[in-house]
């Protein structure tokens, strides 16, 4: 595959100073490069958020102005969007038709069934970009959306990056280790939960199991965040991969890739469907709470047994989840390049 000039539009964060140096974008652009691309990098709001101006409302016009900017000096051959929501319709009708050479894609992590949360707004997001994008990546199952064509969206999981998701739990012998790991939030950008918010997980948690002990995150506290999250995640030898709304064929929270990633006893409901991807020793699927919390624990008076299926299942994710895979295919489908690898998450 020929190393190409690719332009990375999307949150990096800087203003969150450090907070969320695990974003999924800091993850694929990291997969990028690692693949020898030449990245540049827009962090869209970062711009938007330090040049506020009365006179520019969300700072779209300034934000433009410096994509066009960094466009015509970079003449990216491919132009990689994440989450992009401060351009409007007639912005990317502009940039599409005055670098018509340039190939565009997308990638969007939030849910797009109506089973999900925040179902219209976030179809209104994807679509915009989905217009003009060659092609577009979710973390959704694509046969769980009815409102785009497969030939131009593909499925991706959420990356894990080796530099990132680093650590072993399986291995872990911390004496304040704790049993199982939930960290729930409200979203990444607020870093605190809502106030008066109803959350149906909430209702879940608490019909677990009292018999084991717990490191519970974003409950009757705040979520927790930077390292302090891989801090107190490494404290857990199981976690409870858990999303807001109804299961989802394949769509996940970026959660997972931390709990897989760092080598924890992975819980998730079948109706996601992991299975697909992950055999029995490699991860634990439940039918409802009460099957989840006989296997609960179960698997906490099985250590041995527990940390087999940790290992391998951080062994399989680490494998077929990879950041530099991951953004391989992104460069790739978008090209219109051969795909010589095949996985069972991949669409060709």
């Amino acid at each position: 595959m020929s190393k190409l000039k690719i332009l990375h539009i999307t949150d990096l964060h800087f203003r969150h100073n450090g907070r969320l140096f695990y974003s999924t974008g800091k993850k694929i652009n990291n997969g990028l490069i690692l693949n020898g691309h030449n990245v540049l990098n827009i962090s869209d709001r970062d711009i938007t958020n330090q040049k506020r101006n009365i006179l520019d409302i969300g700072s779209k016009k300034y934000l433009n102005d410096r994509i066009i900017q960094n466009i015509e000096n970079f003449k990216p051959d491919m132009i990689l969007l994440g989450h992009v929501d401060r351009l409007d319709y007639e912005t990317f009708t502009n940039i599409k038709e005055k670098y018509s050479s340039i190939r565009y894609a997308q990638w969007f992590l939030d849910p797009l069934n109506k089973d999900g949360p925040d179902y219209i707004k976030n179809k209104n997001r994807f679509f915009l970009k989905y217009q003009f994008c060659d092609m577009n990546f979710v973390t959704t199952s694509v046969d769980a959306i009815d409102f785009a064509d497969d030939f131009k969206t593909s499925f991706i999981p959420n990356p894990i990056d080796p530099s990132i998701d680093k650590y072993k739990n399986f291995n872990n012998k911390n004496k304040s280790k704790k049993d199982m790991f939930i960290a729930i939030s409200h979203g990444q950008h607020r870093g605190i939960l809502k106030r008066d918010f109803i959350d149906d997980r909430i209702k879940f948690i608490n019909k677990l199991t009292k018999k084991i002990s717990y490191n519970l995150f974003g409950y009757k506290n705040n979520p927790i965040w930077g390292q302090d999250y891989f801090d107190e995640l490494c404290k857990c030898s199981m976690a409870l991969n858990i999303s807001r709304g109804k299961p989802i064929k394949y769509y996940s929270s970026d959660r997972i890739s931390s709990l897989l990633g760092n080598g924890l006893l992975t819980f998730i409901d079948e109706k996601y469907l992991y299975q697909d991807f992950f055999d029995k020793d490699e991860i634990v699927t439940f039918k409802n709470v009460l099957d989840l919390n006989r296997k609960i624990i179960y698997y906490k008076n099985n250590p041995r047994l527990l940390k087999k299926i940790a290992m391998n299942g951080h062994k399989k994710a680490h494998k077929i989840f990879n950041n530099k895979l991951i953004s391989n295919y992104i460069v790739n489908k978008t090209m219109n390049n051969k795909i010589s690898y095949l996985y069972k998450w991949m669409h060709d």
